[in-house]
């Protein structure tokens, strides 16, 4: 998954920042999954250039039905944030919970909640959601309009906005 985000206000940027996400889930037959993840984030606006993120750990699908699914996550991993006050290698704790629910044939809900602690200090925190709704405009071409939002939150932004919201709204044709 990669999002770029660029936004101009009175010819003044506004918003320049890139997230990137490379996602592996290992299902067992059983409701225990096993899942890694490696993420990159880059943001203009930021105290530091680019943070890497790699994280793995276990799964457990509470609800997999084909309306409802709700999966939790727990896990460990590290961050590094680069061209910043702290370049050091962070390592963190992973909470987090997956919901999609089928409202429709045609529609879907969707939200994700990742909450990243750091092991020395729990009060240094990154908490990401990301919330979608989906409908299915036409089904026979795979063409499908989504709106989302994803809401980053920092606890230690180093003099920075802490809280960043952003909003898209996409049409999607899967192949």
């Amino acid at each position: 998954e990669f999002t770029y985000a660029r936004t101009e206000t009175d010819s003044i940027e506004t918003q320049n920042n890139g997230l990137f996400r490379l996602e592996y889930e290992r299902l067992f037959q059983s409701p225990w999954t096993w899942w890694t993840r490696f993420s990159g984030e880059y943001d203009e606006f930021k105290a530091f250039d680019v943070r890497l993120v790699l994280n793995t750990g276990l799964g457990y699908r509470f609800i997999n039905t084909d309306i409802t699914k709700l999966k939790g996550r727990i896990g460990a991993g590290v961050s590094r944030e680069l061209g910043g006050p702290n370049d050091d290698f962070s390592p963190e704790a992973t909470f987090g919970l997956d919901f999609e629910r089928k409202l429709t044939e045609r529609q879907k809900f969707t939200t994700t909640v990742d909450y990243f602690p750091e092991f020395d200090d729990y009060t240094n925190y990154r908490l990401v959601s990301k919330t979608g709704w989906e409908v299915v405009l036409d089904a026979e071409s795979n063409l499908s309009l989504k709106v989302t939002l994803i809401d980053r939150y920092d606890s230690t932004p180093e003099g920075r906005k802490p809280n960043d919201l952003d909003y898209a709204i996409l049409l999607l044709w899967k192949l």
